[in-house]
């Protein structure tokens, strides 16, 4: 019983921290999940749902980080394996045909903060669901860690925090980002591994009857073809193509190094979808560009290429029009989470990120009193404090539910037992009692 007991803890444990930690970094960048659940519904060749995709993100997400909480502290323990076998049986099977088709690259169970392949996902999944299984045939032996309504509280607290998390994230931009463009990475050593911005091709997918294909800018294909998106493809050996910002102007001139190793501070405007955009927000932008230009900055528009809204919106703000570049939508939403949002580069490194609707002339004439390095000091420790802290406090408060309510609901259990036992003791000496009558 004790080696069983000891093997149960070691299942729960690894079952509960990769499902808590696997939940966490995908609540914190609910954009990126849903960019990695587009992935597979347009594998799965189920494009026509990708317009819930954030949402689903977010759903699986919390749904994930809650198995977790659950399995490691043993509450719940029916619903929770239950949820975790069918789950983790479910990304078994995916995650082994798309690991034999090559359909996918990357599984992003981690969101950006770990980057495995198909087949180490698979293979990570085939280790939980050996843990989950035992779990399951014997979820009905684990003992009540606290009364039923407490142990549903502790779970639905733990929901509200973590549903608070994700749409921040959403809302603003990332609590916490690992991709690369992260506040701190060094864009001038990633450029370093790119031979040249010859080395990038512009193409263009568009798609007929349930078919994709690529063209170039020369053999763009007749009006019967539907277009899709634009990529830059790098055409050198692609084990040094550590990211991906190729920007462009108007004239396909590729701008990208000289923003990265601009010695003034550049402030891009990152627009994902400038439809969705309102009046108010352009003319915010064209205020926070001449308050740019008047400290001695850059300011660039990035915007995505084939956009039929971008040429009405360069007439009516002809100042923002001049300073548009391009780049494909998936290097756009790489770069900055959150739609018409700001990233700040200083001599190759990103030094600030703002959400759009955050960002004013004030905070332009802010970040120029300061020290660029100083502000990049400051963000990267904020992420990083708000990362460890939030993982320790996470375990910490679970081990301190956990200790307290086996104290307080271990003391009631045992006094249920002992008044179990005496209750049968009196009942057994009556018996006797009455059989000596007799």
């Amino acid at each position: 019983m004790r080696l069983l007991r000891i093997l149960m803890f070691l299942f729960r444990l690894v079952f509960g921290v990769t499902f808590v930690l696997s939940g966490f970094f995908k609540l914190t960048d609910p954009v990126g999940t849903g960019l990695i659940v587009d992935e597979y519904l347009r594998v799965l060749h189920l494009s026509f749902l990708d317009f819930g995709s954030v949402a689903f993100g977010m759903v699986l997400s919390l749904t994930e980080f809650l198995i977790g909480i659950a399995i490691l502290m043993c509450v719940r323990m029916r619903v929770a394996s239950w949820a975790g076998l069918v789950m983790i049986v479910f990304f078994t099977v995916l995650t082994f045909f798309m690991a034999l088709y090559d359909a996918v690259e990357e599984c992003g169970c981690f969101g950006e903060a770990v980057h495995l392949t198909m087949w180490e996902t698979f293979f990570k999944n085939v280790v939980l669901t050996i843990c989950i299984v035992p779990i399951f045939l014997f979820r009905k032996h684990f003992k009540l860690v606290a009364p039923i309504p407490a142990e549903w509280a502790f779970l639905a607290t733990y929901g509200v925090l973590a549903l608070f998390c994700v749409l921040y994230s959403y809302i603003n931009i990332p609590l916490v980002e690992y991709g690369n463009f992260r506040v701190g990475s060094n864009l001038s050593a990633r450029l370093e591994k790119i031979s040249g911005s010859d080395s990038f091709e512009t193409v263009f997918i568009y798609e007929k009857d349930g078919r994709q294909e690529h063209f170039d800018l020369e053999h763009l294909p007749d009006t019967s073809w539907r277009y899709v998106s634009t990529e830059s493809v790098y055409l050198g050996d692609e084990r040094d193509l550590l990211f991906d910002m190729t920007l462009s102007t108007a004239d396909g001139e590729i701008v990208t190094e000289d923003l990265i190793n601009s010695e003034v501070p550049v402030f891009i405007f990152v627009v994902l979808e400038p439809d969705r955009l309102s009046g108010d927000y352009w003319e915010n932008m064209d205020a926070c560009m001449d308050t740019i230009t008047f400290y001695g900055g850059i300011s660039r528009a990035a915007v995505p290429v084939m956009n039929p809204v971008i040429d009405s919106i360069a007439a009516g703000h002809p100042d923002i029009g001049r300073t548009m570049v391009y780049g494909d939508s998936k290097t756009l939403v790489s770069m900055l989470r959150s739609n018409g949002g700001v990233m700040l580069i200083h001599n190759g490194i990103v030094v600030k990120k703002w959400a759009g609707w955050r960002f004013s002339p004030d905070d332009v004439g802010r970040t120029f009193r300061m020290d660029t390095e100083e502000i990049t000091a400051r963000e990267t420790i904020s992420q990083r404090l708000f990362y460890e802290s939030s993982i320790l406090l996470l375990f910490l408060v679970i081990i301190i539910f956990r200790y307290i309510c086996g104290i307080i609901y271990g003391r009631k259990f045992r006094g249920l037992v002992a008044r179990e036992r005496l209750r049968r003791l009196k009942k057994a000496a009556r018996k006797k009692r009455r059989a000596n009558g007799q």
